[in-house]
């Protein structure tokens, strides 16, 4: 499925096939990101994982990082996050069924953001374990 986020063309990928499909067969196709000004200029020259473009550096930072972030303890400290997004998730499927041409993103966002931020600070999500670097 292909969504227009604002100006940028954005692809939805439903499906487990087609995502093998995008990951690992089509990865540089669909592995760079735009180079934004705000991120260039606060993040170091877009150096940080989020940012840097695909290559060399960017896949030795995440040799680095990626096996700090999805130890099991913090994998299951994200479970409360992952509930939010399914809950998000069946708010937009429930808008499209209803026949709603525009999903108004804006008010879902925010109403998810809050969600998550009442749970942090409930204490509902489970401490984050500290990073040993």
């Amino acid at each position: 499925m292909l969504l227009r986020l604002g100006p940028l063309p954005t692809l939805v990928v439903s499906s487990a096939n087609v995502a093998r499909e995008v990951l690992q067969l089509q990865d540089h196709a669909f592995a760079n990101r735009p180079a934004l000004a705000i991120p260039r200029r606060l993040l170091y020259g877009c150096t940080d994982i989020a940012f840097a473009p695909h290559g060399a550096y960017w896949h030795g930072v995440c040799k680095i990082v990626v096996p700090h972030l999805l130890i099991p303890a913090r994998v299951r400290a994200y479970r409360g996050v992952r509930e939010e997004v399914v809950e998000l998730v069946r708010k937009v499927e429930q808008q499209a069924h209803e026949g709603d041409v525009v999903v108004w993103s804006s008010e879902l966002l925010s109403g998810f953001s809050k969600d998550v931020n009442g749970k942090i600070m409930l204490g509902c999500l489970k401490k984050m374990p500290s990073f040993n670097i």
